[in-house]
């Protein structure tokens, strides 16, 4: 089984124009033709208003996916809210060769949502705020022929960029103090954790009826492994201090190649490795290949062109499995 993940690069716009998608659809489409992938894992896929229509769709990614072996897959799509249909952007895709039995789009199914209270927003709020995600995790049950189900998280977590503040910026770019920006910058990283851990108390239920579930995490994390937020994902036994939980640990696959091999995003001429697959004891163990298609990567800032690049900036990767 070919699993493979894919940031597209906040794909399609608000409404479908044909003509303008042209040069995206290009130069995206041989980059999913060389996955052969029976599992695609697909992230910044927007949906377009329909004439009439009261749910946004999938316009674009459908014309990217005709003629393709995609076309035929089964999917699982994320939604803005629960029975809402999908957003307008940043939305998630999981393309499946083998039947998806059920998916669902976790916001704050498993954590409680944090509270939060800046004190430089203007005017200031009197009580905390509740911290809500912009979007979810798409966790789907796919059947893939062998004696037990693979669940497969697709993934976005939120980039730490400071979020907004009330009052607290002097136009769209610029804090008016280093104090909010900070503040903000908090927010986000907040943010980033508080899905993750939703994550992980996700798969933490899965292992409570299976210490064996096959399970894979796969996306755009926004956190290389150095970070606390994949830490806290793997929970790793040296962390947690007990022998006894080491069949929950997940573990970063990609973590074994070296970064030049595994880097997924350049940034002023810096690799980084943000995007990841995770996966459980069980899929670990029958993992037999993974490579990242990162040979012709641009610099997301060195090479935008003003923002008429076609592609991606985020390397695809790819793992196979001996199910």
């Amino acid at each position: 089984m070919i699993l493979a993940t894919f940031n597209m690069e906040s794909f399609g716009g608000d409404r479908l124009q044909a003509d303008r998608l042209g040069p995206r659809l290009e130069a995206l489409r041989p980059r999913i033709l060389e996955l052969e992938a029976d599992i695609l894992c697909l992230q910044e896929v927007n949906a377009q208003k329909v004439k009439g229509a009261s749910r946004r769709e999938f316009q674009a990614l459908d014309l990217l996916l005709a003629g393709t072996p995609y076309e035929s897959f089964h999917r699982a799509e994320s939604e803005r809210a629960p029975n809402a249909g999908p957003g307008d952007r940043h939305n998630l895709v999981i393309l499946s060769r083998f039947p998806i039995l059920s998916s669902q789009s976790l916001f704050q199914h498993h954590a409680h949502p944090l509270m939060w209270q800046p004190k430089t927003a203007d005017p200031a709020y009197d009580e905390p705020r509740r911290i809500a995600f912009e979007r979810p995790v798409l966790q789907a049950r796919i059947d893939v022929g062998a004696e037990k189900p693979l669940h497969l998280f697709a993934v976005h977590l939120r980039a730490p960029i400071a979020a907004s503040i009330r009052g607290a910026k002097a136009n769209g770019t610029n804090w008016k103090t280093g104090a909010a920006w900070a503040e903000g910058y908090q927010l986000s990283v907040l943010k980033q954790i508080a899905q993750a851990l939703e994550l992980r108390l996700a798969v933490e239920a899965l292992f409570d009826e299976d210490e064996e579930a096959r399970i894979v995490l796969a996306g755009d994390f926004n956190a290389t492994g150095e970070t606390g937020t994949l830490r806290l994902l793997r929970a790793d036994p040296d962390d947690t201090g007990t022998p006894a939980l080491s069949p929950r640990r997940l573990y970063q696959l990609d973590a074994a190649l070296p970064l030049d091999k595994r880097k997924t995003v350049i940034h002023k001429g810096k690799p980084q490795a943000l995007d990841h697959i995770l996966a459980s004891v069980a899929m670990t163990d029958r993992t037999v290949g993974l490579k990242v298609f990162n040979a012709s990567l641009p610099d997301e800032v060195l090479d935008a062109d003003g923002g008429g690049y076609a592609g991606s900036f985020h390397a695809a990767m790819r793992a196979k499995f001996k199910l």
